[in-house]
């Protein structure tokens, strides 16, 4: 791979991305039970008429936005699936690149090399002929066997040429799919830094959950308390909390678009 993210960086990344997915997801849905409500609307009819159509409207915004963000949450579990599938077909997939090809390439040397075995063995046997010839001294023996070898060494060389040639087909063919592979490989591990990216809004959504739900601790009380001042301060805050753990969904949507993209341009250039 041409990219890779710093080591510290991509344990952090897969640190968070194991930890928090079940924070954001099982964050918790606030609204108010019987008695709250209760609470709610005698804290409302304490209010003068504009503050207690705000106590209201900020409540109604606060549950609005709650159901959006656990409708794009579900959304974004099923995009990022379906992320995560893609690219571990893609990986399959390259790590096949012209694996018929290879084979086919490689099942020819080796049946090359085993048809021409035998006339290696002739071709060795008749060069042993001549040396013991020689030794002999017998100087027909001797030329008739070196005209055996002379033969034997003009088929020797072109099955070795031929041998050679498939060789070189394999090793060449053996390089342009590592190529492609590593060219691919590079394409899909751009997906590393959207998923740091998401990690960190993941990160981010943790925390705001965390601040919601002590937000709407603080409005419980208020509202057993029949104050309406600090139930308005609170509901504020809480929907701007919520505000804010819908700009990082975006966040994270876009990096599972963007990740969409990456295995989609990969994946035209596998077909």
């Amino acid at each position: 791979m041409t990219f890779r993210m710093p080591a510290a960086a991509l344990l952090l990344a897969l640190l968070l991305s194991a930890i928090l997915p079940a924070a954001v997801a099982e964050a918790a849905v606030h609204s108010l039970s019987a008695t709250a409500q209760k609470q709610f609307d005698k804290t409302k009819a304490g209010l003068p008429s504009t503050d207690a159509a705000k106590l209201q409207s900020l409540y109604q915004s606060f549950v609005q936005q709650q159901n959006v963000i656990g409708d794009k949450d579900a959304r974004l579990k099923t995009s990022a699936q379906a992320n995560d599938d893609k690219e571990s077909e893609l990986r399959q997939k390259i790590r096949l690149i012209d694996k018929a090809k290879l084979d086919a390439l490689d099942k020819k040397v080796t049946q090359l090399k085993n048809y021409y075995q035998p006339l290696f063995t002739q071709y060795d046997a008749a060069r042993a002929e001549l040396t013991a010839a020689r030794k002999f001294g017998i100087k027909e023996l001797t030329a008739a066997v070196q005209l055996k070898v002379d033969l034997l060494e003009i088929s020797v060389k072109s099955a070795k040429e031929e041998i050679r040639a498939a060789q070189s087909a394999l090793s060449a063919a053996k390089a342009s799919a590592n190529d492609k592979m590593k060219r691919l490989r590079g394409q899909l591990d751009a997906i590393n830094e959207e998923e740091r990216k998401i990690a960190v809004a993941k990160s981010a959504i943790s925390q705001l959950n965390k601040q919601k739900s002590a937000e709407w601790s603080d409005l419980l009380y208020a509202l057993r308390s029949y104050d309406g001042k600090t139930a308005i301060r609170s509901l504020t805050t809480l929907t701007t909390v919520v505000k804010q753990i819908t700009d990082q969904q975006v966040k994270i949507e876009s990096c599972e678009k963007k990740i969409a993209d990456i295995n989609k341009t990969v994946s035209s250039q596998l077909n």
